[in-house]
């Protein structure tokens, strides 16, 4: 995607407006492929069972998800527990170790996304990596 966006600028550049056309038209459907590879490995990831979470309905594992798929899958998953009448919900969050900075990016993410919701989260005491929801 990024070298046909690239080689189109070049040849913009050499006023070659068919081949601009043409590394443009390749790179978009180059684009709307890599979105649909993400979110079918989204899926996968968020579908493999979790050695924690495999006899337990009330928890949700989103560590390895990108933070956008980590919201979206969290929002299922609270509606889920509030459908099952569930009192909490164990979410899964990461420590942020795979990381590039060794920094957390989902944990602070759905933090902040409860907190906008009127959610009540707690991190884990045992789990730094695991946050408690209360389903009100």
């Amino acid at each position: 995607m990024r070298g046909c966006l690239k080689e189109r600028k070049g040849a913009k550049a050499r006023n070659e407006q068919q081949r601009a056309k043409e590394l443009n038209k390749r790179g978009k459907a180059h684009r709307v492929n890599m979105i649909l590879l993400d979110k079918e490995a989204s899926a996968k990831i968020f579908q493999a069972p979790s050695d924690l979470f495999q006899n337990r309905r009330n928890g949700v594992d989103l560590h390895g998800l990108y933070v956008s798929e980590a919201l979206s899958y969290f929002d299922t998953s609270v509606q889920g527990a509030r459908d099952r009448e569930e009192s909490s919900l164990c979410v899964i969050v990461g420590k942020g170790k795979h990381c590039d900075d060794n920094t957390p990016k989902i944990k602070p993410a759905i933090l902040a996304h409860g907190k906008r919701l009127g959610l009540s989260i707690e991190v884990d005491p045992r789990n730094d990596g695991r946050l408690i929801v209360s389903i009100k």
